[in-house]
């Protein structure tokens, strides 16, 4: 079992086999959170508002609109996404932060049907199955100083040792209503290496939420919501007296985000979010701080490229558990294809 020399004191939320990345699973969600505001700031400037010819035209003539919209229903959603992105603390550590260039390449595909009327709201259904590969170190690959725990000796390794994959099926369903969002929702995900694809971590997550969105003009919204999960965890592991379930959690977070759309093809959102993380099989509790601050322009309806930066503190009273620092700036392309 192979730990960088920098985080051998460090317990980490995803404990590593063979040459498998620390907290493996705070990484996956740091991803998984840019993907879903990138598709509420999408929804929470689409109207029915036609668009303006010239800057200022709503200010003349005021907004105008599509008299009637001819339904179109689909039933399929497939997505694929590439992200790069540089991070100064590839092994969320406190001290000896490695910096390292990250790749970040996904394909999705759901039933996502389209909503619903329901109960004077619209009810969005989905069943789908994601995969993603972390790839380190493509345009600068350092050997670092590894600790392997098998044969009790330092070793150098490139950081594309640590390269992994995170395969997840979700499934849930949203009723949204006057601005409101209600979710409830479950997934299943496992992490393995990207050598042989041996499994390291798995999770089932039930998981809710809510959401109010406040339409300030026809270009500002500003969206809090409430999101919360319970993790039940399987982890392959060093110390036999913990268990593999010793990562068993319950997240609880507020989540703040502004959407501007600057023109037809920008949106600036500045986001912030808290959550709280209380493990139930150990002594632990976590406190993360994230800021974010993302520019999407979506091209066409299927094509939306980003660029963004954030900035996350996490303090923990975890015994083998570490506080850290982190700070991400990248961009990225994605590709949405319904039918």
């Amino acid at each position: 079992m192979i730990f960088p020399l920098a985080a051998v004191t460090v317990f980490f939320t995803a404990l590593p086999v063979l040459a498998q990345m620390p907290n493996a699973s705070q990484q996956v969600d740091s991803v998984q959170q840019r993907q879903q505001l990138e598709q509420a700031a999408q929804q929470m400037v689409v109207s029915n508002a036609v668009p303006e010819l010239y800057d200022g035209e709503s200010g003349d003539v005021g907004p105008q609109s599509v008299l009637q919209i001819k339904p179109h229903r689909t039933l399929i959603e497939a997505f694929a996404d590439v992200q790069y992105f540089y991070t100064d603390n590839m092994f969320l550590a406190n001290k000896n932060k490695q910096g390292a260039d990250v790749l970040v390449s996904t394909v999705q595909a759901a039933l996502a049907p389209s909503p619903y009327d329901v109960g004077d709201g619209l009810l969005s259904p989905q069943l789908g199955f994601q995969q993603q590969w972390f790839t380190y170190g493509l345009a600068s690959s350092p050997q670092i100083q590894v600790y392997n725990l098998s044969s009790g000796k330092n070793q150098s390794v490139h950081l594309n040792y640590f390269d992994f994959n995170a395969m997840t099926v979700f499934g849930d369903v949203a009723w949204s209503r006057q601005n409101w969002t209600f979710t409830l929702g479950n997934d299943f995900r496992q992490l393995s290496d990207s050598d042989d694809y041996d499994g390291f971590y798995k999770e089932y997550v039930p998981g809710w939420a809510v959401r109010r969105d406040f339409f300030t003009s026809d270009k500002t919204v500003l969206s809090i919501g409430y999101e919360g999960d319970y993790r039940i965890t399987d982890t392959q592991y060093v110390p036999p007296k913990d268990g593999s379930n010793f990562n068993d959690r319950t997240d609880q977070s507020l989540v703040v985000a502004g959407s501007w759309r600057l023109c037809r093809f920008a949106i600036l959102q500045p986001t912030y979010r808290f959550q709280y993380t209380h493990f139930t099989c150990t002594r632990r509790d976590d406190f993360l701080n994230s800021f974010g601050l993302a520019l999407y322009c979506p091209i066409n309806d299927y094509i939306t490229l980003r660029t963004y930066v954030s900035y996350n503190n996490l303090n923990t009273d975890g015994y083998y558990a570490d506080n850290y620092n982190k700070l991400d700036a990248g961009g990225g392309i994605n590709l949405t294809v319904r039918f």
